[in-house]
């Protein structure tokens, strides 16, 4: 483990929480979007949803958006594809005090920016009974299709949240931009925006689409695909798998790696995490997010951890880095305290990235990075 990655994942794992520190749940996944993926990214998503306290309606106008929003996206999948190398998806969900905030992003080509610009601003600024006579014309006029034709899908996403859209176009070339599309929805009451307290229009404002573009380029500068920040547990990690399983287009082997070690950073979240501000029957609050570089995969994990648990805990992560093959595996056989470290370092075949970042007197942030060869068939048992 070189002192360079250890900085790199510390920094990461300290970026990301940082970011969405005052959220109970973040999922973020960046790539290409097709309707196998945007299926696990809907289950997972509903998942959480599911166990929270808002009412049913609030909870299916959520859900509606997500699936318009991942649906914009692979339609303009669809169209553009001489970029395919570029055309990544961004599909973000956050939850915050007040609200749950929706963003997607896409590639487009510059010649359609003006057209959804106008549709985008003419919804925008439509009250809701306006807004539900333009979409009866829009319906009763025919003018739309499956490609989107006319906006009923923004015309319904704004009905639902009863909130004004936020966008942004980013020019890469002469012939694309990046389109970004904010939505917010209040989750504890049906109202116009003009009805927001102070507090929640702080919270609105506080999360703009500039600052989206600037997380956007964290997430591209360090090649991660996928994060996820809230309650884990199995369920999580099936659809967390399934998304990233159409991503792996190696070996067999290595998709059964990816997903062993999978199961062995949630145990370890499972095991490790304390929940700093909120209590959970159910899991453990945490964060799992990977990035990938020309030849490996990086699974990552973060969570709280109480700072008279670290020695120990950092004990028990030396010992597996250091160990040889044959102590490895003794610790495998008697189940000891750090076995599941030992596992990781044999999936891996190198020894395991972690930091202690201190959050205040009490609590620090833990990460751990395991580093997976891309091209490697090595049995586990073999490093």
């Amino acid at each position: 483990m070189s002192g360079q990655d250890t900085a790199r994942n510390k920094e990461i794992a300290y970026q990301l929480t940082k970011y969405v520190s005052n959220d109970s749940l973040e999922y973020i996944y960046r790539g290409n979007v097709n309707s196998a993926i945007a299926e696990n990214i809907l289950c997972l998503a509903e998942n959480n949803i599911g166990q929270s306290r808002e009412k049913i309606l609030i909870r299916k106008r959520i859900y509606f958006i997500m699936v318009e929003c991942l649906q914009n996206i692979t339609r303009h999948q669809e169209k553009i594809n001489d970029r395919k190398n570029e055309n990544e998806g961004l599909f973000i969900m956050r939850k915050k005090k007040f609200a749950y905030y929706i963003t997607s992003g896409n590639l487009i080509k510059n010649d359609t920016i003006e057209s959804l610009k106008e549709k985008i601003e003419k919804i925008n600024n439509l009250d809701a009974e306006k807004l539900k006579e333009y979409s009866r014309q829009v319906l009763d006029n025919g003018t739309f299709s499956s490609k989107g034709g006319a906006g009923l899908g923004l015309i319904e996403m704004a009905r639902k949240s009863g909130r004004k859209f936020r966008y942004e176009f980013v020019k890469l070339d002469d012939e694309y931009s990046f389109f970004y599309l904010h939505l917010s929805i209040p989750y504890n009451k049906i109202q116009c925006q003009e009805e927001d307290s102070e507090e929640e229009r702080k919270e609105y404002e506080q999360w703009s689409v500039k600052d989206i573009i600037k997380f956007h380029k964290i997430l591209t500068n360090h090649n991660i695909l996928l994060n996820f920040n809230g309650i884990l547990k199995q369920d999580n990690l099936k659809n967390l798998m399934s998304i990233l399983s159409r991503q792996i287009t190696t070996s067999k082997i290595l998709k059964t790696r990816v997903y062993s070690t999978m199961i062995e950073i949630l145990q370890n979240i499972l095991q490790h995490a304390d929940n700093k501000d909120q209590n959970h029957d159910d899991g453990n609050y945490g964060m799992f997010f990977i990035s990938q570089e020309q030849q490996h995969l990086l699974l990552s994990a973060a969570n709280y951890i109480k700072n008279d648990k670290i020695p120990k805990l950092k004990q028990l992560l030396e010992y597996a880095n250091h160990a040889d093959k044959e102590q490895r595996q003794q610790l495998i056989r008697t189940g000891e305290p750090g076995h599941g470290f030992a596992t990781l370092v044999n999936k891996s075949h190198h020894p395991l990235e972690y930091s202690f970042t201190t959050i205040d007197n009490s609590t620090s942030l833990y990460s751990i990075t395991i580093r997976l060869e891309k091209d490697s068939d090595i049995d586990d048992n073999a490093f």
